[in-house]
């Protein structure tokens, strides 16, 4: 059986920085059958001299404006050649190994999708930390991670080439892209797989990726989304309560990113998802809301509360820095050690959550 070729498809557009990272991982990977599509989206900085230095390693499809990232990645999939297609975002890169492990893994089961975890790097004020791997369940149905806003991002997943066409490919239509693509191929009875190893790095937190600079926009899309794939599945007699928990934890993990920026669109977000969230609202939430303090409201109190919170945090340091007490019992001590243990245990607790 012949190897099967393998498009890996960058849309790019103003990506000088990045674009480089993203097409040597492309080509640096170990799965020999490939070929590296770059569609450069009218750009008017230093991407297509980058592109450039590349020579005919890859093919750079030009396009003559800014389509955005569906209209580029519509180019690309007219252009593959490949049985299966790596979409990989500009910004984004590859670790060597991830298309042939993925490929490896993928054997046996039919499938259109073959869905891996996704590796994070969070970017801050100095610079990225390491990667880390964002699991999946086992055995994750495909619909519960749709609806619970943790489907794996695009660069970790491989598509076939025919099956995307026959769904229509992209639409330009949808400001959340790839949402709307994997409800179309979930909806068309599209075959996902998922396999266990992590390849894709996806990058987070930078000021200048669309995400970033559209959330509020990219927020309202996702729900718009969701409110109409939660349509789909009751006219499919689908809707089961496992999904239903899972639209929840969606709608609340939007919930909270609308906090951030504006507490006051959270308590709106909040009334009109109330019925899907509140069964899975988490227990400090719901003690501040059965007080009867909004989003808006908390975040005033904290805001107003900071200068006293910076006194009493110097008062108990000060406490801290007065001589130790002499040593207790050694009944005590064990007392001590257990509640000291027990602390421990919830910490690492919570920070698996």
């Amino acid at each position: 059986m012949t190897a099967p070729l393998v498009t890996i498809g960058i849309p790019a557009y103003n990506r000088e920085e990045w674009i480089a990272q993203a097409v040597e991982s492309a080509l640096a990977q170990s799965w020999p059958h490939k070929e590296v599509l770059v569609a450069d989206d009218g750009s008017t900085d230093r991407t297509r001299e980058v592109l450039a230095g590349f020579g005919d390693r890859i093919t750079v499809i030009s396009l003559p404006g800014n389509s955005g990232p569906s209209g580029a990645r519509n180019a690309i999939l007219a252009a593959a050649r490949g049985e299966w297609i790596q979409w990989l975002d500009s910004d984004d890169y590859l670790l060597p190994e991830k298309i042939e492990t993925q490929l490896r893994e993928g054997r046996g089961e039919p499938a259109d999708v073959l869905v891996s975890p996704s590796l994070i790097e969070q970017w801050g004020r100095d610079g990225p930390a390491p990667p880390w791997t964002a699991r999946l369940p086992d055995h994750p149905d495909p619909f519960y991670l749709w609806l619970a806003f943790w489907f794996p991002q695009i660069g970790a997943q491989l598509w076939r080439r025919e099956a995307l066409i026959r769904i229509g490919g992209w639409s330009p239509l949808h400001l959340a892209e790839d949402y709307e693509l994997y409800a179309r191929a979930l909806q068309k009875g599209l075959r996902f797989r998922f396999t266990p190893s992590a390849g894709a790095v996806y990058r987070m937190g930078r000021s200048s990726s669309l995400t970033s600079s559209k959330l509020r926009e990219f927020l309202d899309a996702h729900n718009r989304a969701t409110e109409a794939m939660l349509a789909w599945l009751v006219n499919q007699g689908r809707l089961t309560p496992k999904l239903a928990e899972a639209a929840g934890i969606g709608f609340f993990q939007r919930l909270g990113a609308y906090k951030q920026f504006d507490p006051a669109e959270a308590d709106r977000q909040l009334a009109r998802y109330g019925e899907w969230i509140w069964p899975v609202l988490p227990s400090r939430d719901r003690r501040l809301l059965r007080l009867g303090l909004s989003y808006a409201q908390a975040a005033r109190i904290k805001r107003l509360g900071k200068p006293w919170m910076a006194r009493l945090e110097g008062f108990f340091r000060s406490l801290r820095r007065k001589p130790a007490p002499p040593a207790p019992s050694a009944e005590a001590q064990e007392t001590g050690d257990g509640k000291l243990a027990f602390q421990t245990r919830g910490k690492a607790a919570c920070s698996t959550r």
